[in-house]
């Protein structure tokens, strides 16, 4: 009944919320200097996005009671991403083994939460986009995040590579 009554009222909103609440209670929020021009590229990377695909969204924010597409776009550029970018960061492991996990309960955890918001209709997919492409896109997403802070040309290399060859597979119009 309250993931109904959820559905309803935010979702997305309520899952920025979440990730805010665990960065303050981790400590998470202290150490967000070191990471700071990370979560800046991931920001800038959504924000980039939503320029280049104005008018060819591959996936879009559904209007609920208190967002519309744009200000949930908004909220998850500046509160959700960068919340998200710190939390991993800040508590990557040192072991090869628990890193390894760490990563894959991230992408199955931001895959979990698509999912719901997918499920409560806060988000719709376009333009051949569909789930698979957004677990496979948190699987890049999270393994560029960490190269970003340790390898940043190869990070940086990546996060190239990905938008161009999204924006030729999903045929994204660049000319108006």
């Amino acid at each position: 009944m309250f993931l109904l009554t959820l559905g309803a009222f935010s979702v997305i909103l309520f899952t920025n919320l979440i990730f805010v609440i665990t960065a303050i209670l981790t400590r998470a929020y202290r150490q967000w200097q070191k990471y700071y021009d990370v979560m800046l590229f991931v920001s800038f990377c959504n924000l980039l996005y939503n320029f280049i695909c104005k008018e060819h969204l591959n996936w879009a924010y559904n209007p609920d009671l208190l967002l519309t597409h744009k200000t949930a776009d908004i909220l998850n550029t500046f509160v959700l991403l960068p919340t998200t970018t710190l939390l991993y960061l800040c508590h990557f492991p040192t072991d090869k083994l628990k890193k390894v996990i760490y990563y894959l309960i991230w992408v199955t955890g931001f895959s979990a939460i698509e999912y719901i918001w997918f499920f409560f209709g806060r988000i719709t997919y376009h333009h051949g986009w569909n789930f698979v492409w957004s677990i496979g896109f948190y699987f890049l997403m999270f393994l560029t995040i960490r190269l970003l802070h340790t390898k940043r040309a190869i990070g940086l290399f990546i996060s190239l590579i990905s938008v161009v060859f999204l924006v030729i597979y999903f045929k994204v119009p660049l000319q108006e």
